[in-house]
């Protein structure tokens, strides 16, 4: 409940700090009805009542699954852009680089993943090559 709480206190603070008109952010919430995300309601749904929230409302499922598939694209350009970066950091792979491939490692999620506050550590065990 308070995480939904401070989720719609914040909406609401954006609302007013964009100038957004109350209508706009009641028909956004609308069309959330018709709006099917990436992640299916069954596995949103899943993970809410693992964390102990119970909601009858498809919106609110919906506008959190919409809120997820934000953090992983976010998440996913950000490893992209690590992954980048390394390749160009690669001695003798400059402008002559006929593969231009790019092979995201583990290295790289967990670089984006930090800079979103989630440690992944990864079991002594692990081969990432």
């Amino acid at each position: 409940f308070s995480f939904f709480f401070f989720f719609f206190v914040g909406v609401l603070a954006m609302e007013r700090s964009k100038g957004l008109d109350h209508e706009e952010v009641a028909r956004f919430v609308a069309s959330l009805s018709d709006y099917h995300p990436v992640i299916p309601d069954e596995l949103v749904r899943y993970y809410l009542a693992k964390s102990g929230f119970q909601c009858d409302d498809v919106r609110v499922e919906r506008l959190v699954a919409l809120a997820a598939q934000k953090f992983l694209a976010d998440v996913c350009m950000e490893a992209l852009s690590h992954a980048r970066s390394r390749q160009h950091a690669i001695p003798g792979k400059g402008k002559q680089a006929i593969d231009t491939r790019l092979v995201l490692s583990t290295e790289d999620l967990e670089r984006a993943l930090r800079e979103y506050g989630v440690n992944m550590q990864k079991p002594p065990y692990y081969a990432d090559r």
